[in-house]
């Protein structure tokens, strides 16, 4: 499973929105969100990190490692 398609499945399953997920890891919309699920835009370590806390996961895990 490819890191955009992970993101998607633990923000449906913490409950969270697109918008509420943006605003967690420092977007300012939930577009931003909406191109990540959809394996558009390559994510920064930094970002990994920032998701795999607001996801409640290790970053390898968000890697699918």
């Amino acid at each position: 499973m490819e890191m955009y398609e992970i993101i998607k499945k633990l923000r449906e399953k913490n409950g969270l929105s697109q918008a509420e997920l943006a605003s967690i890891v420092g977007y300012k919309d939930r577009s931003s969100i909406a191109k990540i699920e959809a394996g558009l835009v390559d994510l920064t370590k930094s970002k990994i990190a920032s998701f795999a806390d607001a996801l409640h996961v290790s970053p390898a895990e968000l890697m699918g490692l």
